[in-house]
């Protein structure tokens, strides 16, 4: 019955762009990469040195 009206999603996809991130997100993949190995190392005690005793003594010395 439709077969009259057949799209052809080739014509209309850019192939240039067709496989590319947008640069927005390539930004933010590696912006959330960094976040985490930062907040990885700076609230791991072993690493950072932060730990929940250490922070609860200095609100207590305030």
């Amino acid at each position: 019955m439709a077969d009259h009206f057949v799209d052809d999603i080739e014509k209309f996809e850019a192939k240039e762009t067709a496989h590319t991130l947008p640069v927005g997100w390539v930004i933010l993949f590696w912006a959330l990469i960094l976040w985490g190995v930062y907040y990885f190392y700076m609230y791991t005690p072993s690493l950072g040195g932060w730990s929940q005793n250490s922070a609860l003594e200095e609100s207590l010395q305030k």
